[in-house]
């Protein structure tokens, strides 16, 4: 009953979701400082900025809360799911030089939320395997 994480799984696409945000708020300010992509600005509008946070948002409340009930009752992912998510949100608020690297450091800290959840459920469905 192992589950592959490269599959179509919960963790699976929260963590790429994660990953694509944060790719994206480390790629856009570049790019649009150096004008590689002067007409595609509204890469860095923040509708899609609150898309990609409220993708992210819902995909991993669904995933590790899912998880915790019915599996693993670890709350490690939760806590660290909760930290990506305070410096997103605080990423929003701060002064303009700090907003990418708390936004990138956001990203990742979700995105290894999901890595760790999925370890988590895995090591829980081992434990009955054998």
């Amino acid at each position: 009953m192992k589950k592959d994480f490269f599959s179509l799984h919960l963790d699976f696409v929260g963590f790429w979701a994660s990953t694509l945000c944060a790719l994206h708020c480390m790629a856009v300010p570049l790019l649009v400082t150096f004008g590689a992509i002067g007409s595609l600005t509204w890469l860095s509008h923040p509708w899609l900025e609150i898309v990609f946070i409220g993708t992210s948002a819902v995909v991993a409340t669904w995933s590790l809360i899912k998880s915790f009930l019915l599996q693993h009752r670890r709350m490690a992912a939760i806590k660290v799911v909760a930290l990506g998510f305070v410096l997103l949100i605080l990423s929003r608020f701060v002064a303009h030089q700090w907003e990418p690297w708390l936004a990138v450091f956001g990203g990742i800290t979700v995105a290894g939320a999901h890595l760790l959840n999925w370890r988590l459920a895995r090591s829980y469905h081992s434990c009955f395997i054998k």
